[in-house]
């Protein structure tokens, strides 16, 4: 992604201080300003109904209240004194919409609750690990009440992620995005369409509605914004994929976060 160069100041190189303007954001040259990348993944795109890029391989679950988490692995060695993930950071919103993170020490195949609340969960990633240096295991977060499996960190046959892989994100309260960038990418040489989806919650019962729509055969595909679509706070996005027969499938897009 390339954009003019811009003057900022307090920059040490280039000697310039002009830098691309993306860089700039994502550097903190810009006070109210903040950058966002989101990338998925899904190894199961079916044809039958759009699914979300992340590794539920479904529709993302997206939650109507918030609710404490669980934490646990499909691998004993996940745990705080293993071999694999020690600890696990995870960011979202809280009942506010505001940005919260909580890092949870993992207790193997026994589910550990978080303390706060989540309205959203967005990312999660493993903070801290044993002589492996990855998670060994299937991370899950679910819903503490419901069982509901809200993201996953994944162990796949060669190696572990150490993060989520999902192509979604609710703008936090106080502040408006713009998706900037978007990208997609499959396995295989098949027809498919990509859609990002949006929902406006500050409205009451907002309906999803298609704010970007592409169509891709096999390769990757990389998308620079120049007619910019604005999203208030509270607003859900969701990047989603349909394939004329199942084939994983990667995707992503960014954003600039400004304060309001």
């Amino acid at each position: 992604m390339s954009c003019n160069n811009v003057n900022t100041t307090g920059a040490t190189t280039p000697s310039s201080a002009e830098i691309d303007f993306y860089l700039a954001v994502a550097k903190g040259d810009f006070t109210g300003y903040s950058s966002i990348s989101k990338f998925g993944y899904n190894s199961t795109i079916g044809s039958t109904a759009y699914e979300s890029i992340w590794e539920g391989s479904n529709a993302y679950p997206w939650q109507t209240v918030a609710d404490q988490l669980e934490v646990l692995s499909s691998d004993a060695n996940d745990t705080s004194a293993g071999t694999g993930a020690r600890t696990v950071e995870l960011q979202g919103l809280d009942s506010s919409w505001n940005v919260i993170t909580e890092t949870v020490i993992m207790n193997g195949t026994t589910a550990v609750t978080t303390t706060a609340s989540f309205l959203r969960i967005f990312r999660a990633r493993v903070v801290t690990a044993g002589t492996s240096l990855r998670n060994e295991g299937d991370i899950t977060i679910r819903d503490q009440d419901t069982s509901t499996t809200r993201a996953l960190i994944t162990n796949g046959p060669t190696s572990a992620m150490g993060q989520t892989l999902m192509a979604i994100y609710t703008i936090p309260a106080g502040k408006t995005g713009y998706v900037v960038n978007i990208n997609f990418s499959s396995a295989k040489d098949l027809e498919q369409e990509y859609r990002l989806m949006a929902r406006d919650n500050t409205v009451a019962n907002a309906a999803w509605n298609v704010k970007e729509f592409m169509t891709g055969r096999g390769g990757f595909s990389d998308f620079t914004k120049r007619g910019i679509n604005k999203y208030t706070e509270k607003t859900d996005l969701d990047l989603q994929a349909i394939s004329s027969a199942t084939s994983s499938v990667a995707g992503g897009f960014e954003l600039i976060l400004i304060d309001n």
